[in-house]
């Protein structure tokens, strides 16, 4: 966005603190799954609620900037769609938090294939909330379609992970209750995906 007013400036600012500390949110998950720390967490958590306050504290900036004419009202409108799908990205990560809780506290296992693709899964989509802050910022065109052909990456390897899991669970491979907490983990990072790409593709819209 070029020669925003000031109020549009600290509005950026604050959506990208939004995506920074939904990647820090994001990293907890990841962190907390591979070393079954609940303490981990726990941190995401906590960090998620000032995603949320940050939301709403946002949302309250917007409705209060004095919009001029039609183009900055649009803006304005623009940037408060981007800051609640940042937010929504958040509530899939909530769900998620609360399916690593289960399978650490209930000592279940995932397989070593099972384990991999959750973790590779987890540093691709830690890629798509990176770059989004990054295009946000820039509004660097690369950076927009790095963020979208990087969720159609996620979506692919997410349906193919899902179809072979299902597999191993009919076989008996691996047991239902482990399964479906896979499956959660693994559909939620295509989710989290989905709702950055959606909000970076409406940012350069405007």
């Amino acid at each position: 966005m070029t020669n925003v007013n000031d109020d549009a400036k600290g509005i950026l600012e604050r959506i990208s603190s939004m995506c920074s500390n939904a990647e820090s949110v994001l990293n907890l998950c990841m962190l907390g799954f591979l070393k079954n720390k609940v303490e981990l967490l726990d941190d995401a958590q906590r960090i998620s609620r000032l995603v949320h306050d940050e939301e709403n504290e946002t949302v309250s900036m917007l409705s209060g900037v004095n919009k001029n004419d039609e183009s900055e009202k649009n803006r304005f409108k623009t940037l408060a769609v981007v800051v609640g799908q940042i937010e929504m990205a958040t509530d899939v990560m909530d769900n998620m938090v609360r399916h690593i809780r289960v399978k650490i506290n209930e000592k279940l296992l995932f397989g070593d294939k099972a384990a991999n693709e959750v973790t590779q899964l987890f540093k691709e989509t830690l890629d798509v909330l990176k770059t989004a802050k990054d295009a946000i910022l820039t509004k660097n065109e690369l950076l927009r379609k790095h963020v979208c052909d990087k969720y159609d990456s996620i979506s692919r390897l997410v349906c193919d992970y899902s179809e072979e899991h299902e597999e191993r669970l009919i076989m008996g491979i691996c047991q239902p209750k482990s399964a479906s907490l896979y499956l959660n983990i693994v559909d939620s990072q295509s989710k989290v995906a989905m709702h950055i790409k959606q909000a970076i593709e409406r940012y350069f819209s405007q």
